[in-house]
């Protein structure tokens, strides 16, 4: 009976899908109230990480709910099957110091306020797939720990990666002086065969330049992902098109802003509300940090001349310094779980974008093909053909031996995660 209510209340409160607002500061007060309660709080719980509070010229408080169902009969059915699949505790709740720290270390702008930022943190590990058989689980961890294993194999074979020369290889289009200064490094310029082209009447600057490159998989028509340099001031609205004409939906960020003072990538977002680049608005929804690892941000994206919007996630790895590695293959292996529940069902390219696109925006990339390629079936793995496969389409991909080490590593531990889970 009170799920029924609960669900009468939402059914009065929204009116089809995306963003909603309460401004009548009794039903907003009610709303926050009626939260609190057990059996509503239960039914609510699921977007209880979704709403944030603002405050309206008048000064007065209300909710945005970012993500409730068009029908009011589909919460019940969220409800019903989070009851039968929940199997994680709930978090415990962090200090709002704790909070603040951790964002504040990798921002370079004011702290937001804390309406749009989760004091809860999300951090629950998602559960290894398992849907290899065994004998080519072992077949491909046997693999890897021996490449692990035999240093003088490694070494030979990132030789030989090192000497690899794509073809083609001319850049003729990003090194052009128009264009050059939208490069964020010399080293990195995207290949004039394999780079993503803006539409020239949308954008700024009449130009369909960007250092953005498509990355395909099994599928020449289709990029699995697109990988990018972190924009400069000069290039937030190019980087906002990319995202708006690929379709993309995820946008996955391996690098703080800035490290040791020096800049990695512009801040590209809004710390709250919302900002307008060129003739993209982005609006702030919500921000949660998930462990000290790493954050996920909610922008709703509206494109000013048709009035179309989508929803884009934005998950930030915090802790991966630039030709450096993560402090352990797990946090990534975790994050990458994540980034993959979201995605999943999706056509689009994934937007994955470090400093400049290449060292760790190809380790990412490199350990998520070769499992997505076992996760499909693939009986044999060859890493090390599989990152000359990504160098064909942009330069640089993986750019030191420990970074194409940890890939390895990677692999292989989650491989054998895999093997342990699987019914022996």
């Amino acid at each position: 009976m009170l799920e029924l209510l609960c669900v009468l209340l939402c059914h009065f409160i929204m009116k089809g899908g995306g963003l909603y607002h309460i401004k009548s500061v009794t039903l907003n007060v009610f709303c926050m109230s009626v939260a609190q309660v057990p059996p509503f709080s239960y039914l609510l719980q699921p977007f209880a990480q979704k709403t944030i509070k603002k405050k309206n010229n008048r000064g007065q408080h209300y909710l945005i709910f970012s993500s409730f169902p068009s029908n009011p009969q589909d919460l019940c059915r969220q409800r019903m099957a989070i009851r039968t699949s929940e199997r994680v505790e709930r978090p415990e709740t962090l200090r709002h110091s704790r909070l603040n720290s951790v964002s504040s270390q990798f921002s370079d702008g004011p702290a937001a306020s804390p309406s749009t930022r989760s004091s809860t943190s999300s951090w629950c590990e998602e559960p290894v797939p398992s849907n290899m058989d065994i004998s080519t689980g072992h077949m491909i961890l046997s693999y890897m720990e021996d490449h692990l294993k035999n240093k003088n194999r490694l070494e030979r074979e990132w030789e030989a990666l090192c000497s690899y020369q794509a073809e083609p290889s001319a850049c003729s289009v990003g090194q052009g002086e128009q264009n050059a200064r939208r490069n964020r490094s010399d080293a990195v310029v995207v290949y004039d065969h394999s780079r993503i082209t803006l539409k020239v009447e949308n954008n700024h600057s009449n130009s369909d330049y960007i250092n953005a490159s498509p990355i395909m998989d099994h599928d020449p028509r289709n990029p699995t992902y697109i990988t990018s340099q972190g924009p400069l001031a000069s290039t937030v609205a190019d980087f906002w098109q990319m995202v708006w004409e690929s379709g993309c939906v995820v946008i996955v960020m391996l690098t703080p802003l800035s490290e040791n003072g020096v800049k990695q990538c512009h801040h590209y977002w809004p710390d709250e509300g919302s900002d307008v680049y060129h003739i993209y608005e982005v609006n702030l929804v919500s921000e949660h940090i998930w462990c000290e690892d790493f954050l996920v941000r909610s922008f709703y994206l509206k494109n000013l001349q048709t009035n179309e919007t989508r929803t884009v996630t934005q998950f930030h790895f915090l802790s991966w310094m630039d030709r450096g590695n993560p402090s352990s293959a797990r946090t990534l292996l975790d994050f990458r779980r994540k980034v993959n529940k979201c995605y999943r069902g999706r056509s689009c390219p994934i937007i994955v974008h470090c400093s400049d696109g290449a060292g760790r925006s190809g380790t990412y990339i490199l350990i998520d093909m070769v499992l997505n390629r076992m996760a499909k079936g693939a009986k044999e793995i060859d890493i090390a053909a599989t990152l000359e496969h990504l160098r064909d389409q942009r330069a640089g991909m993986v750019q030191t031996k420990e970074q194409f080490e940890f890939a390895l590593t990677a692999v292989a531990e989650e491989v054998n995660a895999i093997l342990k889970a699987l019914p022996q």
